[in-house]
């Protein structure tokens, strides 16, 4: 399995092996995969980056700098000054790694439940401990 949910490798996929370890692999996948398609609703989880449209300049940062290929350029938001197209970030997908946030030159992006005031005390905390 890979490290975006909802993922999933089986068979020749991961190395040579015989058929009936394939099919074995398949079919715990297929189930994994069933319990995520089984759901009402799809969750995200508690901290993950959301984007103001208004601040978004459109500079694809948030873009190259995700390792899970999240952020994309929504073309039905516009960004500063009726630029068309703004960073859109789908919560459900998002791990929350915050590098986008920290990459943001328009400090457009910023962590949901996760505010800038809890990390300068977490990082203090952790000074004062070291």
């Amino acid at each position: 399995d890979f490290a975006s949910d909802g993922v999933f490798m089986a068979g020749m996929a991961h190395y040579p092996k015989l058929l009936d370890e394939s099919i074995v692999q398949a079919k715990a996948a297929a189930a994994r995969a069933a319990r995520i398609l089984s759901r009402k609703d799809l969750t995200a989880g508690g901290i993950v980056a959301e984007v103001d449209p208004e601040k978004c300049v459109g500079c694809l940062t948030c873009v190259r700098v995700c390792p899970f290929d999240v952020p994309r350029i929504a073309s039905d938001q516009d960004g500063v000054g009726g630029i068309h197209g703004a960073a859109y970030i789908e919560p459900t997908v998002c791990r929350g790694c915050g590098n986008c946030v920290s990459e943001c030159p328009a400090k457009a992006i910023h962590l949901a439940h996760f505010e800038d005031e809890q990390i300068i005390i977490k990082v203090d905390a952790l000074l004062l401990g070291a």
